[in-house]
């Protein structure tokens, strides 16, 4: 977990350690819906009633508001054992419906960086920040 603009958090996850890890940029809501929007509420006049289910957790920031992730909760949590956040196999998706674009946001990096097609989302899914226009 870091700190992106001084106040946002972003999640990261690595099985290698420091400087090996993949950005979690979005997840789909699948349960929970309702303590997302609480969570996501708490920076939001509306608090939170306003937000689609897609848009909870449609970006790193929104989706560590979403699920409560900062450093205090998961930062460095082995995610094999811990209670808070884990992974779990989906539903199977066909290579054909996997998107790989470009990075989003880190043209301060220099294009190479830039422009390495690292980023993947499945085809369709609403709960993606951005998608390509292609």
């Amino acid at each position: 977990v870091y700190i992106i603009y001084g106040m946002y958090h972003c999640f990261n996850v690595s099985c290698q350690g420091e400087g090996a890890a993949v950005l979690i940029r979005a997840v789909q809501p699948l349960a929970g819906i309702e303590d997302m929007k609480v969570q996501r509420g708490k920076r939001r006049g509306d608090k939170g009633a306003g937000l689609k289910t897609e848009q909870l957790c449609n970006g790193p920031s929104k989706l560590c508001q979403a699920l409560h992730i900062d450093k205090n909760t998961v930062n460095q949590q082995d995610l094999t054992t811990c209670t808070f956040v884990w992974l779990e196999p989906g539903a199977d998706v066909r290579d054909s419906e996997i998107v790989h674009s470009t990075r989003i946001g880190i043209d301060s990096a220099g294009q190479e960086w830039a422009n390495k097609p690292w980023r993947f989302y499945i085809r369709g899914n609403k709960s993606v920040s951005t998608r390509d226009k292609q």
